[in-house]
């Protein structure tokens, strides 16, 4: 049953105008109780009227305390549009199976690290015994690239997306103070994801990288690498060779080990 179906009645008291917010025309006129509509229009609402979902733009008045009160609603609406999954199309090969826990952003520190939620782990150190889980990951996203894969202007997309659920959590164990003199780094800045901070992160830098990972009291857990250059493989090497750790690009199944 449609919305329009359930709102005519003569017990309903307040009268809401549905306007077309593409065209601005009326769509239709009707009055509902105040059960029938939600305590707030300032979140993301949709509605289904006559066999058709909209999505409200705009709601005047947009809280419930306001219009039960005056009796009078007006809401701007607008088709809301089906995608097609055939138009869909994914920016990277792949992405970690693990989301990072956030939390609120209450605090500046020396520097903050800003990366997207798709860009975590995608760059990330691993434990020398993870070599047979990369490779079984790298096998599923080498078929993407061949076989899912189409050049853009500036760019590849890909039709499909791989999650990588073999490797599960780093577990590393490197010692931070270690890490910080291996790299001659002293200031320590935050991670921002989404708005929010990675729970535990951290984030330093050296003339060529940045870096950002996880700490569990002062042992690195998780370390991954944001911005880099030509010399970054320098570093590298050396976290490798001290650290007993092995470094995976994952986008181009990159793996950086010490022979």
């Amino acid at each position: 049953m449609g919305l329009f179906d359930k709102i005519f009645g003569t017990n309903d008291k307040i009268k809401v105008q549905f306007i077309d917010n593409l065209n601005g025309q009326t769509i239709g006129v009707s009055e509902m109780t105040a059960d029938q509509l939600p305590e707030t229009f300032s979140v993301a609402t949709t509605m289904h009227i006559q066999d058709t979902d909209w999505t409200i733009e705009e709601a005047i008045p947009e809280n419930s305390v306001d219009f039960i009160k005056t009796k009078k609603l007006v809401l701007k609406m607008r088709k809301a549009e089906k995608i097609n999954s055939n138009d869909i199309w994914f920016t990277t090969p792949t992405i970690s199976n693990e989301f990072p826990q956030l939390i609120e952003k209450t605090k500046e520190t020396e520097f903050d690290v800003f990366i997207h939620e798709d860009d975590y782990r995608q760059n990330e150190f691993l434990n020398q015994n993870s070599i047979p889980k990369i490779e079984k990951e790298f096998t599923a996203i080498k078929d993407i690239w061949s076989k899912h894969s189409k050049k853009s202007d500036d760019y590849t997309l890909f039709k499909n997306c791989h999650v990588r659920n073999t490797i599960g959590s780093p577990n590393l164990k490197i010692n931070f103070n270690e890490l910080k003199s291996l790299l001659n780094c002293n200031s320590v800045g935050q991670v921002v994801i989404n708005g929010n901070v990675l729970s535990n992160g951290f984030s330093i830098k050296t003339e060529n990288t940045t870096y950002f990972g996880i700490l569990n009291d002062d042992l690195v857990i998780e370390l991954c690498i944001a911005q880099w250059n030509d010399n970054t493989i320098n570093e590298i090497l050396e976290i490798n060779k001290t650290f007993k750790s092995v470094f995976v690009n994952w986008y181009n199944c990159d793996l950086i080990k010490n022979d």
